[in-house]
């Protein structure tokens, strides 16, 4: 009876078959070939096999006969009848094949995929991973809401509890894991034993939701291979030392520094044994840089117990010991908390005969912000040691699980994992999850089921782990490395345990999690726990425990006694640089930006001159043609784009490198730098003139990166911080689409650039590109937020009388820049300053929209050639038009676009007793120039006029600071007046009207006033 039905099937197959076309495979050890060699012998069967395994695996992706017949045969069907073609409708029951055999093998089977299925996809949801197993203390706070039913009982599937002995045939060839093995049949119950011990263990697997088969597969195939999982004898003991080293570090400190704030990691010490076992793996894969990034959770634990960190300098840190040779210029204006510091540490492995680079980032409070720094840093390295694939440079990036699923710049930040000018081989999170948010619940923080949801959207693997077993721990961080190194992609691990005191050790958090704490307080802690089963397994001895236990404490004591006697020097916590300064060797000194005439030419032929098989926009012909002439025939018309294009050039000639970011900067956000020329009849190929300064060297370190960024500000600027601080030998920058949007990366301008170097000796040269100036369009679309930059900037006008060499020192001492040109030549210098000089200085570079194409705002091929550099300050531009200065009656000190419009109004009412001065840096505001311009005004009024409002703009920062020249100038008896009068728009808690005739209006206004007395 078998025969006949696999024969009928066979004929019903054979009419049908032939429609369709699959991929050929090899011939395939078909389950159905029990039954009737014959049958298999043939095309059909390795036709059905396959379109079953596919039908197992997506029932969408067959054709709809095909869904039919397999619905049909589980239902019991008989075979000749199950096959069916659409649209034929069932009009009525279809008869039932009276043998089972046939039909029950492969309901089995498809039972039995569909367990293994929900295993692999939902098996997480049950397994082992809450230490504290406070499920529903979790429910009762709201978590309930997320909570998934999986269904992993065989009764779920239609088998009975006299099923379990059956034997179930499960081979599949097409994917890797327990159904391709040599075992092509399992009893039932040995099956749900297997599937719950690797899926619902202290291990749980998210990874279905992968969209490559490869990537799947290789998961599956090493967690379903179980014996891969256990660590050897050498592992475990590894675990334990690392284990053992935290451990007597935190006693050391609970005891000597009780009442001191160090956010400990305890309730999740396994993630420091974990970081250990992930840096040791990837010495074994001969990884040269790690990049590690986290906040403050943790963070002594792991400088010390993984880092190795000198314990004196930590301890040092707890004593607020006198620091050595404290002075500005060693330690900066202040410094910051323990826990806030980074460092680098070489550690060799003397059995690989390597050393690898650990690099821990400084960071502020502000969760989560240091991410995108890690991005950056690491692709800068990985760029300079032509590390493409990311084999010998990895990033780590340990998250808070509140702040994970909390803070927007984690979205911001994995979004670059596939951008071809941002992404780095994969970064390798690891979520160091204590269940809860300061005070906050995880169904008060979050709207899903875990706090690693967000991952999925980047196609990330997620591994969930049980904190309480470390070796667990370390084993799936090895997989972690494993798989980023194999698949370049992130990857997330996510250490579910808890926090053992409250949000610091001075916390109370009993206030607001009675329950929880209540569990926390009766744990064991994680050595001890783990001591226990090393000592029942015989891996350890007691012996050998109390040896390594008295070896760190012996270490610790030592330690302390060093760090009250003597005096630690700051540079112990300084990021070691990735290279040194390059200083300049062409064109005369350091300060001297202009560069030889010849050159220039030379530079402008190669990249203004488009090669003639690309097919160019005749508008972007015409704009390249325009930048050419300019320069080679001498015109005295160079404009803002084109003295860019030279300054980049010019660098890139002299050996630096070049990278600018940002929404829309190949083009420009005003079509004013088209960097890339897109071929107009091929889709999306692009040409970049700058490219051809380049020789093959410096394209295989990517020296040149042009790059419109995904939409993004605080991500982006963070990866461009962290790419500046790698190498200081390229000039990097950001470029905001409209300077008001700059404040969508405020904490990263706050927070590092601002204060970076004073906080953490951590210098920057990066430029931050702002368009500004009021142009009548609107308040989103004006404004930089100038007074804002000044407002972080530390120029002190108090002690800037009291200095020796105060010119000299200025620039070095500021801790930031701020500059808004009024001249194409005056730009170029600029940038071009920014990387010629022997330390590295963050640039606010406010730059007009209006000027970018405006004549009176070009330079002359001479102002750009050897022995100019740039100017702070410029004096009155026609001195021809007006009175000798000891009769002019009126300065107006104004900057950048307003500068022409006051121009513009002078000349046009023949105005000659008023002189215009040109503030074109406001930090380190330039006292010492503006004070040899001025004295030359001995009879003359003062006036700041500005375009923005009274309340924004220059003005409040300019003020003291002109006012301090001008009483130094009246002390000397060379000016008689000391006012300073404002002429500008009222103060406004909006920066710019939408209306444009409005905004003309009010420009006219403040032209007016400013006139009115002349």
């Amino acid at each position: 009876m078998l025969t006949k039905i696999i024969n009928s099937t066979q004929k019903t197959l054979k009419l049908y078959l032939p429609k369709y076309k699959f991929h050929k495979t090899p011939h395939l050890n078909s389950e159905l070939s029990k039954f009737n060699d014959s049958f298999v012998a043939g095309c059909n069967a390795e036709y059905l096999e396959q379109v079953f395994n596919q039908w197992i695996e997506d029932s969408s992706s067959v054709h709809s006969s095909f869904d039919c017949y397999f619905k049909n045969l589980i239902r019991g069907v008989d075979a000749q009848n199950a096959f069916q073609l659409p649209p034929q409708d069932v009009t009525k029951p279809l008869p039932i094949s009276t043998d089972y055999s046939l039909k029950l093998v492969i309901s089995d089977n498809i039972k039995a995929r569909l367990i293994i299925d929900e295993y692999r996809r939902n098996g997480h949801v049950v397994a082992d991973l809450d230490p504290l197993q406070m499920k529903d203390e979790l429910a009762k706070a709201g978590k309930s809401k997320f909570q998934v039913e999986p269904k992993l009982s065989h009764k779920d599937y239609g088998f009975t509890d006299q099923d379990l002995n059956k034997e179930i045939y499960i081979k599949d060839n097409r994917i890797l894991g327990i159904t391709n093995t040599q075992k092509s049949s399992w009893i039932l119950k040995d099956l749900l034993d297997t599937l719950k011990k690797i899926y619902c263990g202290k291990i749980g697997y998210q990874y279905l939701h992968l969209s490559n088969i490869d990537e799947k597969n290789w998961i599956r195939d090493q967690i379903e291979n179980h014996d891969s999982f256990k660590p050897t004898p050498e592992q475990l003991r590894k675990t334990a030392d690392r284990l053992c080293r935290d451990y007597s570090f935190v006693e050391f400190l609970n005891h000597h520094f009780s009442t001191s704030k160090r956010f400990g990691s305890e309730g999740c010490d396994s993630f420091i044994s974990g970081l250990g076992a992930l840096i040791d793996h990837a010495a074994e894969k001969k990884v040269e840089h790690v990049v590690i990034g986290m906040a403050h959770r943790g963070r002594l634990n792991m400088l010390f117990s993984v880092l190795k960190k000198p314990a004196d300098n930590i301890l040092a840190e707890f004593q607020d010991i006198k620091v050595a040779e404290y002075d500005e210029e060693n330690w900066g204006n202040s410094g910051d908390v323990k826990y806030h510091l980074g460092t680098t540490h070489d550690k060799h492995y003397e059995e690989l005969n390597h050393t690898i680079r650990l690099s821990i980032l400084a960071n502020p409070s502000h969760l989560e912000a240091v991410n995108p720094v890690v991005y950056g840093k690491l692709r800068c390295i990985q760029d300079a040691i032509k590390d493409n694939s990311g084999d010998r440079s990895v990033g780590v990036l340990i998250h808070g699980d509140a702040a994970f699923s909390g803070q927007g710049i984690v979205y911001e930040s994995i979004q670059m994992h596939d951008l071809k000018d941002y992404d780095n081989g994969g970064i390798i999170h690891i979520v160091v999850n204590n269940q809860i948010g300061f005070t906050t619940y995880p169904g008060d923080s979050r709207s899903t089921l875990y706090c690693t949801d967000i991952a999925e959207t980047v196609q990330a693997p997620i591994f969930h782990v049980n904190a309480d077993e470390p070796e667990s721990v370390d084993a799936i961080i090895r997989l972690a490395m494993d798989y980023r190194h194999k698949f370049k992609k992130d990857v997330v691990v996510d250490i579910i345990g808890y926090r053992k005191f409250g949000h610091n050790e001075l916390d109370q958090p009993a206030y607001t999690q009675p329950q929880m704490q209540k569990i926390i307080n009766q744990k064991k802690p994680v050595y001890l726990q783990f001591m226990e089963k090393m000592l029942n397994q015989g891996i350890i001895t007691k012996e050998q425990e109390k040896e390594r236990r008295d070896y760190y404490e012996k270490i610790l004591k030592e330690a302390y006694a060093n760090s009250r006697q003597e005096k630690i020097s700051p540079n112990e916590w300084v990021m070691k640089p990735w290279e040194e300064i390059r200083l300049p060797k062409l064109w005369g000194s350091v300060k001297d930006t202009g560069v030889d005439i010849n050159v220039l030419k030379e530079i402008s032929q190669k990249i203004n001159t488009l090669p003639s098989e690309l097919n160019v926009h005749k508008q972007i012909a015409k704009v390249y043609a325009q930048r050419r002439d300019s320069i080679e025939k001498l015109e005295d018309k160079i404009d803002f784009s084109t003295a860019e294009q030279l300054a980049f050039g010019s660098l890139l000639y002299e050996g630096y490198g070049l990278r600018i970011s940002g929404q829309d900067v190949e083009r420009g956000t005003f079509s004013q730098r088209h960097a890339k020329v897109n071929d107009q009849k091929v889709d999306r190929q692009k040409y970049c003139p700058l490219s051809q300064l380049l020789s093959e060297q410096d394209r295989q370190i990517n020296k040149l990166t042009i790059a419109n960024s995904h939409l993004s500000e605080f991500g982006v600027l963070g990866f461009e911080y962290g790419y500046s601080i790698a190498n200081p030998n390229n000039l990097v920058i950001w470029e905001a689409q409209f300077g008001d949007f700059a404040n969508g990366a405020q904490i990263m301008i706050d927070n590092f650039i601002a204060s970076g170097e004073s906080k953490w000796k951590q210098q920057t040269g990066l430029v931050i590109n702002l368009p500004h100036g009021m142009d009548g369009q609107g308040p989103e679309h004006s404004s930089a937020r100038m007074e804002r930059f000044l407002q972080l900037s530390d120029d002190d006008v108090q002690n800037f009388l009291l200095r020796k060499n105060r010119l000299k020192k200025q620039s070095v001492e500021i801790n930031l820049q701020l500059i808004y040109c009024s001249t194409a030549a005056n730009y170029f210098h600029a940038l071009r300053r920014q990387i010629r000089r022997p330390f590295r200085k963050p640039l606010v570079n406010l730059f007009s929209k209006r000027l970018l194409r405006f004549q009176g705002a070009t330079s002359s091929l001479q102002e750009f050639k050897e022995g100019n550099r740039f100017v702070t300050v410029y004096d009155e531009q026609y001195p021809n038009d007006i009175e000798e200065f000891s009769k002019i009656k009126k300065v107006v000190l104004c900057s950048g676009q307003v500068y022409y419009d006051i121009l513009e109004r002078r000349q046009q009412n023949k105005i000659q007793d008023t002189s215009i001065i040109r503030l074109e840096q406001f930090s380190p505001f330039p006292y010492e120039h503006l004070k040899v311009i001025i004295q030359k005004y001995n009879n003359a009024k003062f006036i700041y006029c500005q375009e923005e409002h009274e309340n924004q703009g220059g003005w409040i920062f300019s003020r003291p600071r002109i006012k301090v020249v001008l009483n130094e100038l009246y002390k000397e008896n060379k000016i008689k007046y000391t006012d300073l009068e404002y002429i500008g728009r009222p103060s406004n808690c909006s920066s710019a009207t939408g209306s444009n005739s409005k905004h003309k209006q009010e420009l006219n206004i403040l032209l007016t006033k400013l006139y009115e007395k002349n």
